[in-house]
């Protein structure tokens, strides 16, 4: 199995992935996604998305794009999170932190990083990307169905985490030396397979 991971900036493209990675076959059960939600910024969106979920006609005149995503969005559950903050999380993820105990202390959701086989090196830049209001996602796929999934992500607008964190640190971010998890057990980590996530952007044909 590969981990692909994804961040988006907003709900309609997250979405859109999830619609197109319905579409390819990918089940909600390999799907997990965590938005930042400092300020509840997200409720009007997951309102309209819940009431949308129940009829048709009331996610066509919602004049959101809901697709066949909206199950994953409308099911979202509010954690909050010791060292990152308020979060909404849906899919297999929820398991995951309920199992490790969200209120035990900080690095429950490095403990899910690890646990999902993102790796060591990426679970901090992820992690603060959540902090920051970013909308993550995590999907789980065979290998044969890796190149397709990523590319599918990098079309719906996931973007470039390396660079997200250069702006960060332009900005005064310390970086994750500064803020330790002792949740993370980092020989263990080191152990995992380094899995694809999306960094590059789709170039167009010449």
């Amino acid at each position: 199995m590969k981990t692909i991971t994804g961040v988006f900036s907003s709900i309609p493209e997250l979405e859109r992935a999830i619609r197109e990675l319905h579409e390819i076959g990918v089940p909600d059960a390999a799907i997990s996604v965590i938005l930042g939600n400092e300020e509840n910024r997200h409720r009007e969106y997951i309102e309209k998305s819940k009431q949308a979920s129940r009829t048709t006609g009331a996610a066509v005149g919602s004049g959101a794009s809901f697709g066949g995503g909206c199950g994953i969005v409308a099911s979202l559950v509010a954690l909050a999170i010791p060292g990152v903050g308020p979060i909404l999380a849906g899919g297999a993820i929820v398991t995951v932190l309920a199992g490790l105990g969200i209120g035990a202390g900080g690095g429950a959701l490095m403990g899910a990083f690890h646990n999902m086989a993102i790796s060591h090196e990426q679970a901090p830049l992820y992690e603060e990307a959540v902090r920051r209001g970013e909308l993550l996602l995590v999907v789980e796929v065979d290998e044969e169905m890796e190149r397709e999934v990523v590319d599918l992500m990098t079309v719906n607008g996931a973007r470039n985490l390396e660079d997200m964190a250069d702006t960060w640190t332009r900005e005064g971010w310390k970086g994750p030396k500064a803020d330790p998890h002792p949740y993370v057990y980092i020989d263990t980590l080191k152990n995992h397979e380094m899995p694809e996530t999306v960094t590059e952007p789709v170039k167009s044909p010449k």
